[in-house]
């Protein structure tokens, strides 16, 4: 069996001070079991000084030519949003591999990595959610841009990369492809699953993208971001929420079954299961 794990908001430099290890709790024949761990966004804070001693501390685990990483929001705090190429050279010194926008091919399965990032219009008034956005959200306080002089970066920069994200999605969907298809990205893709309601805000938690799922009906679209554990089948796909979250916000002995949601055997999903 060919099993993968796909773990969304992991903070995991949060967890690890707190004194608790949330990978630990995986008995070591699941992570011996595993042909891949792709984290999917949220790893860390401040990622130029700790995304190098996370990936030496999930290489314990898992063999780091096995880990797939792509950054989340989080992972752009202390750092900038134009700054993919020295997260890609961190993972590459690890030992990992950064799959911004890429496609990882596992046996007869293709999944498709981005963050995402959100269109701000879910909620109907995307100008109105984007001021509460710039506002409100951590994101265009801590992060900052590279080409406009290390300016905080606003709604609009964000806006425009989910654009960009969301192109190559679609430009990838419609590539033909023989095997399963699996679309894994960390803003969530459909307006029932972002939870709780934040009203104006909701547009920072996802997006409205059913029409696209529709139209290519992917096997599967596993995401993060909310920390909030929901799924729905539309049509033939089957999307879920994978995400761990804060160390707060998970009872101590229910890491285990948080991090299981997101084991995807390949073989048994192949077969409808």
């Amino acid at each position: 069996m060919t099993k993968i794990l796909i773990i969304a908001d992991l903070h995991l430099d949060m967890w690890l001070a707190t004194g608790r290890d949330p990978l630990a709790a995986l008995d070591p024949e699941v992570w011996a079991g595993l042909e891949a761990l792709i984290i999917a966004g949220d790893l860390s804070n401040k990622p130029k000084v700790r995304w190098p001693k996370l990936l030496a501390h999930i290489g314990r685990y898992i063999a780091p030519d096995r880990i797939h990483v792509f950054p989340g929001n989080h992972d752009y705090y202390d750092h900038v949003l134009d700054g993919d190429d020295r997260l890609s050279r961190i993972c590459t010194e690890a030992g990992a591999r950064f799959v911004q926008k890429c496609a990882v091919v596992i046996g007869r399965t293709r999944f498709l990595c981005c963050t995402l990032w959100t269109d701000f219009a879910v909620a109907g008034d995307p100008d109105l959610a984007m001021i509460r956005a710039r506002d409100a959200m951590n994101d265009y306080r801590y992060i900052r841009m590279a080409a406009t002089g290390h300016g905080r970066i606003r709604p609009s920069d964000t806006a425009f990369l989910h654009a960009d994200h969301r192109a190559w999605i679609e430009t990838q969907l419609s590539t033909p492809f023989e095997g399963q298809t699996v679309v894994v990205t960390h803003h969530c893709p459909h307006p029932d699953l972002i939870g709780e309601t934040h009203g104006d805000l909701d547009g920072v938690y996802g997006s409205d993208l059913r029409g696209l799922i529709k139209r290519y009906q992917p096997d599967a679209w596993l995401f993060g971001h909310t920390h909030h554990a929901a799924g729905l089948t539309q049509g033939r796909t089957r999307i879920r929420n994978v995400s761990l979250g804060y160390p707060g916000q998970v009872d101590p002995g229910d890491e285990a079954e948080q991090l299981r949601r997101g084991i995807l055997d390949l073989e048994r999903m192949k077969d409808g299961a």
